[in-house]
């Protein structure tokens, strides 16, 4: 499990460090605190040996360019000078280094030797268990009608680490893979359970030919593709924890399409599906009414297995950028809001 994070010169965040981190996790803060870039560093770390998830995180953000001048987006203050520095500690100790590069190529114009500087990328050196590996992976621009991609993996790593982020403008898709983990350990009560959140007469979810079918009362079972975007986007919480078995889940503002009235019972299924499935997750929002579900679903858990598993952190960017966290255990989360405490 990751027990903290320290992030240097990444996006908006100068400076970041986030301590004692528990199973379930939840960010809060204002917009543009640093909620999602956290994210995103968490992402990187996770998959530190591909050199494409960079670019993947610009990607989610519904940003598809990969110029040079893109490339200098990830760092702080675009300047490029300085590595990201992303590294983790507890069970999944990880250090990851992120630089970028610039190359100039020869090119005979007129029997004449000139030296174009068309060709970048991002290395990334990264380090698990006092073995430092290397990857990269360089863009060529040579064909002004497109950018050519070239990769350079280690082959000494290969990464066992299961992680998946979903944004807040995910499509909702279910993971085939976590469908199946589903289904093979029976959970489908427990799949059915989480439908009748938002549509009670939901019942009997079956999985055939790839697609989840549940019966809402019609003469046939429906797609579950063809649902509301609340089920189906409980649908894809779920999945993703139990594709993720052992390994790490992102949800980025996470209440974002739910009414308040489901917010507690929502955590309730997130944080079961994740101790069922041995998956830490980090999640964030803005919204008091998850932060308020969250408090709920996390003392139940502890009332009943004597074990506190879930923390919230407030996040406040303080002077020179520096992303500064305010933990708070489940019981100080209630307190907090009681005190009428200014926690978003």
């Amino acid at each position: 499990m990751i027990e903290s994070i320290d992030i240097k010169n990444f996006r908006g965040i100068h400076n970041c460090k986030i301590e004692k981190l528990s199973q379930v996790n939840l960010f809060f803060g204002k917009n543009n605190c640093g909620k999602s870039s956290l994210l995103e560093a968490l992402f990187l770390v996770c998959g530190q040996s591909n050199p494409l998830l960079p670019a993947s995180i610009n990607t989610i953000r519904t940003y598809n360019r990969i110029s040079e001048q893109d490339i200098r987006y990830f760092f702080y203050k675009m300047d490029t000078s300085k590595e990201i520095e992303i590294s983790t500690s507890g069970s999944l100790e990880r250090h990851l280094a992120i630089s970028s590069f610039q190359q100039a190529v020869n090119v005979d114009i007129n029997n004449i030797s000139t030296e174009l500087p068309h060709q970048y990328g991002l290395k990334m050196r990264f380090k698990t268990n006092e073995e430092e590996y290397h990857s990269e992976v360089q863009y060529d621009t040579n064909d002004p009608n497109q950018i050519e991609q070239k990769l350079q993996t280690d082959s000494r790593y290969t990464e066992k680490l299961k992680c998946m982020y979903l944004s807040p403008r995910y499509d909702s898709n279910a993971s085939m893979e976590g469908l199946q983990n589903i289904y093979l350990n029976k959970d489908e009560k427990f799949l059915a359970e989480a439908l009748k959140l938002l549509e009670p007469a939901a019942k009997d979810p079956v999985f055939m030919e790839n697609v989840m079918l549940v019966d809402v009362g019609l003469p046939q079972r429906i797609p579950i593709n063809l649902m509301g975007d609340g089920i189906r986007k409980i649908v894809s919480f779920l999945t993703s924890i139990y594709a993720c078995r052992g390994g790490v889940v992102l949800l980025d503002e996470l209440s974002n399409g739910f009414h308040h009235s489901v917010m507690k019972s929502m955590w309730d299924i997130v944080i079961r599906a994740a101790v069922k499935n041995d998956v830490q997750v980090f999640a964030t929002t803005h919204d008091e009414d998850s932060i308020r579900g969250f408090q709920q679903a996390g003392l139940d858990y502890l009332n009943e297995n004597k074990k506190e598993i879930a923390s919230g952190f407030k996040l406040q960017r303080i002077k020179d950028d520096e992303l500064k966290e305010y933990r708070f255990s489940i019981n100080q989360i209630g307190y907090a809001m009681e005190q009428d405490m200014e926690i978003r």
